[in-house]
């Protein structure tokens, strides 16, 4: 489903193939620190922004429903799959949603170790309650929230 305002997925560098298997060059981003993140179907990660951090996530397998509200476009959907990337600006309000069992890789331009990453991060409402984002959403099921056994339905 094409979003009028789609953030920019962005392709891999570069991938090389041989019979051993595949290297995957991710788009150039300044790194200070990197994650690998695990999601089940239905998860919700975000409803936030960073005052002084952007990050790159990239989809390694399965599929994640990227959410920003960018300042000028507003609400901006992208289904992010195998092999792409998008980037989270700093102080644009984001959040993800997972249709399926997702493993993305997070690359971080702030050091996020510790309470640092919590102690920089401003809560916004859920950006996938907003009505506009209801027909992306509308064959996950139960969402997962961040807090101990919350589950919320979209809709």
């Amino acid at each position: 489903m094409a979003s009028p305002n789609e953030p920019p997925l962005l392709p891999p560098d570069a991938v090389h193939t041989d019979p051993r298997g595949s290297i995957t060059a991710l788009p150039p981003f300044a790194t200070a620190g990197t994650m690998v993140i695990e999601s089940e179907r239905g998860a919700v990660r975000g409803n936030h922004y960073h005052h002084d951090e952007s990050h790159l996530m990239y989809v390694v397998s399965g599929r994640m429903i990227y959410i920003e509200d960018d300042p000028q476009l507003g609400i901006c959907v992208a289904e992010v799959g195998p092999g792409q990337s998008v980037v989270s600006p700093k102080g644009v309000p984001h959040t993800t949603v997972f249709p399926e069992h997702t493993v993305f890789v997070t690359l971080s331009d702030v050091d996020r170790a510790g309470h640092k990453y919590e102690d920089a991060v401003v809560r916004v409402d859920p950006l996938e309650e907003r009505p506009e984002v209801a027909p992306y959403l509308k064959d996950i099921g139960p969402l997962v929230t961040g807090e101990p056994q919350q589950r919320r339905r979209q809709g």
